[in-house]
């Protein structure tokens, strides 16, 4: 099992839009609620995509993702 890496994706709220930061668990399976990790979500996709980029280099430097 390989986890995939961090993505921003947007969510309508009510009338505004907001970003996470998630990345699939298991990337041999569909993405749904159980096949998430969540790491936030922000007002601006700029900030979460800051997040994303620190996340997916902290695991590319500790070696963690495969994939």
């Amino acid at each position: 099992m390989s986890a995939g890496k961090w993505n921003v994706y947007k969510q309508p709220i009510g009338t505004a839009m907001m970003y996470s930061v998630l990345r699939i668990r298991d990337e041999s399976q569909p993405m749904h609620s159980g096949n998430v990790d969540s790491e936030g979500c922000f007002v601006t996709k700029e900030e979460a995509q800051a997040l994303a980029d620190k996340l997916n280099r902290k695991e590319e430097e500790n070696g963690q993702r495969i994939t």
